[in-house]
């Protein structure tokens, strides 16, 4: 598997940052991500994510989980209150996303694990939404990464 590569897309009306990661995950990369992301101008506090893992192996430690908590804890006021679905696929995927869930009791947000788009985007938003055009989006950010 290749380096870890990301995208995202902000919907502001949604008040949703959807991501979309493929290949190894490794805590650098992906702190350098989030910080990218949270400089975007259309990001602003409270903004829910929608985090797609499913196509990522994490080269992650319980070490490297808590200096990603870490980061997440000192950009708060940043983020704001907010809620985190991340979706997984392979154990590899569950194990790191719900170490992390379990260490974020201090970050001001609620985060959940889902299987599926369908019932992550089912927790996440509560406005009317087209779930075929953010399924589309999804796809969008990956065929992005593919090429």
């Amino acid at each position: 598997m290749k380096k870890l590569k990301s995208t995202y897309k902000i919907i502001p009306d949604l008040n949703l940052v959807i991501e979309f990661h493929t290949g190894i995950l490794d805590v650098d990369t992906y702190i350098d991500f989030k910080k990218k992301l949270f400089s975007d101008k259309l990001f602003k506090p409270e903004m829910n994510f929608f985090i797609h893992h499913k196509n990522v192996v994490f080269s992650t430690t319980p070490a490297d989980i808590k200096k990603f908590v870490d980061f997440i804890h000192s950009k708060s006021e940043v983020l704001g209150k907010r809620k985190v679905a991340m979706v997984t696929f392979t154990p590899n995927q569950v194990v790191s996303t719900t170490l992390y869930k379990k260490q974020q009791t201090n970050l001001n947000q609620e985060a959940e694990v889902f299987s599926t788009n369908e019932s992550a985007l089912s927790w996440l938003l509560t406005e009317p939404y087209s779930e075929k055009e953010i399924i589309s989006i999804i796809r969008n950010l990956k065929n992005s990464l593919d090429n």
